[in-house]
């Protein structure tokens, strides 16, 4: 509307409770005016259920790199809206519906209209896929990508979160190496075309390109961007990707093949954004553990880190003080530990943190596989993970509490049978629940901050595959905030 005379005149704004997602979530209503100077009879601002919800998932993360070799999984994407009663104050009934579609025209892949059915579709094209929900099936809309290669050095596995939109994402993965190869794949969900920038970080700091590191994203497309072009031989990179003129979604997909060994692929998802108080959950044993930190700022960081393990937080000396130089990243060696845990990491300058896990052959030439674990926010509403095409695979929640303990509802869902829980995380501790042959699992939070991630272990021809999903907040509500006009 215009501004007359000094009376600016406003709607409703919608801000969606895990953060802005301009165009990924929407609310329904009205708008109301008032006349100018009058302030009774507008509501109070307040939360509602979004009936409209996407996310974003890269498809074929592998295919469409311009001077980068194409290697084609078999990738399966799963979405599904949660069962009733999960989400808080949620409809009971209602229609909508749950779709998957791919690419500029929308092609549609698959589609439910039934709460708790799983959409699920095989994706061959290198394109960008979509998990839109509306009406009744919007809150609590989960969504994620499976992605498999067997039988060579490319095999592999990689479980992906679909992602809601955002402007800012920080990416934590990669590493040095002629067979070690990461992309950036950048995905615009929105109608219009988005400009997006790339700021990387190494281990001496931040790394300047001869080229410029922005690009265009077409709408409802992707655009795969080489890592090693932008940071040629960086051994510990981290990637801020930020977006102008509207919202996308980024994965960095990592391929390592050392000499004629394959040592496994991987997508690294967004991590928790610059904070002094991280958590890295998921984090499973069974091979190498690393750390990686990064400090976006201006001045030296100091950070603690503690192993949050089964029996509670552990201290290791060597990691009571670990200096960060400012706008540096820095690669830090976990010591053994017999289960799996969380890292909690707290310094006095905002870092970002991700962990590097992998699993290893122990006969032949000792192929492998490996996972990246970003640090993640505190669950505050549902979250879940679908898991399609994924038989004979061990499959196990991590759950992580923060300083005081915590309360959270499991359920396991099988085909159309669901296995419901109370799990309890004792504070600075990680609890793992079993999560049998499940091809979805949601949390809902009780009592307390818990974190939490899923993880995917299997063997092919004696070789392990791994992969670690990540488990955010799924939409659910927004914050509607009538605005009144006001003169000046």
């Amino acid at each position: 509307m215009r501004n007359v005379s000094g009376i600016v005149r406003v709607g409703a704004v919608a801000l969606v409770a895990t953060g802005l997602a301009v165009g990924a979530t929407r609310v329904s209503g009205s708008v109301t005016l008032a006349t100018p100077g009058e302030r009774a009879g507008l509501p109070e601002s307040s939360n509602v259920l979004v009936d409209e919800a996407s996310l974003v998932c890269p498809g074929q993360q592998r295919l469409g790199a311009v001077g980068l070799r194409d290697v084609e999984g078999t990738v399966t994407v799963a979405a599904s809206a949660p069962d009733g009663g999960v989400v808080a104050g949620g409809p009971s009934g209602g229609g909508g519906t749950v779709q998957l579609l791919s690419g500029p025209t929308s092609t549609g892949l698959a589609q439910t209209s039934s709460r708790g059915e799983v959409a699920t579709a095989e994706v061959s094209t290198p394109e960008v896929v979509m998990a839109r929900a509306s009406g009744a099936l919007a809150p609590g809309l989960v969504a994620t990508q499976v992605w498999q290669h067997k039988g060579d050095d490319d095999r592999g596995l990689a479980v992906t979160q679909c992602q809601q939109p955002s402007s800012d994402v920080w990416l934590v993965g990669g590493g040095a190496g002629p067979s070690r190869t990461e992309r950036v794949v950048v995905s615009n969900p929105g109608a219009n075309a988005v400009s997006v920038s790339f700021e990387v970080f190494g281990r001496s700091g931040p790394i300047d390109a001869a080229d410029d590191r922005s690009i265009s994203v077409p709408p409802l497309s992707r655009e795969v961007v080489s890592l090693d072009a932008v940071a040629p031989d960086e051994g510990g990179p981290v990637v801020h990707v930020t977006a102008t003129g509207g919202v996308m979604s980024a994965v960095l997909d990592e391929q390592w093949i050392l000499g004629a060994t394959g040592r496994g692929i991987d997508d690294s998802t967004r991590a928790a954004a610059p904070s002094t108080d991280l958590v890295v959950p998921g984090v499973e044993t069974g091979g190498s553990v690393w750390l990686r930190l990064v400090n976006p700022g201006d001045t030296e960081s100091l950070a603690q880190v503690r192993l949050l393990t089964d029996k509670g937080a552990v201290q290791p000396d060597d990691l009571r003080a670990v200096r960060v130089p400012a706008g540096t990243t820095l690669d830090v060696a976990m010591p053994p530990n017999a289960a799996a845990m969380g890292l909690g990491v707290r310094s006095d300058q905002p870092l970002v943190a991700a962990a590097w896990t992998e699993r290893r052959a122990t006969v032949a030439d000792k192929m492998g596989d490996f996972a990246w674990t970003p640090a993640t926010p505190v669950l505050r509403g549902v979250g879940g993970v679908m898991l399609p095409g994924l038989p004979g695979t061990t499959k196990r929640l991590l759950l992580t509490a923060g300083p005081a303990e915590a309360s959270v509802q499991v359920r396991l869902g099988t085909g159309s049978a669901a296995k419901v829980s109370t799990v309890t995380v004792p504070a600075d501790s990680t609890t793992v629940v079993a999560a049998g042959d499940a091809d979805s699992v949601w949390v809902v939070p009780g009592s307390g901050a818990v974190r939490a991630a899923v993880s995917v272990a299997g063997v092919d021809g004696s070789v392990p595959f791994f992969s670690v999903a990540p488990i955010t907040d799924a939409p659910v509500r927004a914050l509607a905030v009538p605005v009144r006009q006001v003169r000046n």
